[in-house]
């Protein structure tokens, strides 16, 4: 009977349930760690969209909350890389006729047009990520990432361009979910000028 209640699979306290998963309540005033390896953890309320600047999608910094420095992309004729501070390769792009990605943690090396295939009727990508299909959707200037499916979509990120660069707004519950290497690579891609076939 126990096993049916979804409070239950989830871990919730329950003191008259002796199979309860959790022994103890949760508690929501403990330090708990940064959101992303490199996010502040922020008390009270959290930003819902986090914003990150691109001088430049081939060589450049990503700096964000703070005007921290996020992941630098560094790009010569044939390859693009991207990288943690600390020099730990994120993703790497290779500019081919048909070009191809590796995204650490969760995307193995495929070509570009399989992992971000366009739409039959050209108006859009879609991208696998953790099995979930996400579309960018060109939408009022910007390519906006979204749920894909028979549900209204939920946005998770938006790329856009300024007079003086390339601007990543995501979602804590996107960076939460895994998206913001992800959404580096695909503003890379999408903003590169470049054939993906």
């Amino acid at each position: 009977m126990f096993t049916n209640n979804p409070y239950a699979q989830a871990g919730w306290y329950n003191p008259q349930n002796p199979h309860s998963i959790n022994g103890q309540p949760w508690n929501a005033n403990a330090p708990h760690p940064p959101t992303f390896g490199a996010l502040p953890s922020q008390s009270g309320s959290t930003p819902t969209k986090l914003t990150f600047e691109f001088p430049d999608v081939f060589n450049c910094s990503v700096t964000g909350p703070g005007g921290k420095t996020y992941l630098s992309i560094v790009s010569n004729n044939t390859s693009t890389l991207i990288s943690k501070p600390n020099g730990e390769l994120v993703g790497r792009i290779e500019w081919q006729a048909q070009p191809w990605i590796e995204i650490a943690n969760g995307v193995g090396r495929q070509l570009v047009s399989t992992w971000l295939p366009l739409s039959s009727d050209h108006s859009y990508r879609t991208m696998i990520v953790g099995g979930r299909v996400y579309a960018w959707v060109p939408r009022s200037g910007s390519i906006v990432l979204c749920t894909a499916g028979p549900n209204p979509p939920e946005e998770f990120a938006r790329i856009s361009r300024t007079s003086r660069n390339i601007v990543l707004e995501i979602t804590s519950g996107a960076i939460h979910a895994g998206l913001f290497e992800v959404g580096v690579v695909a503003t890379v891609l999408l903003q590169s000028g470049r054939s993906l076939a």
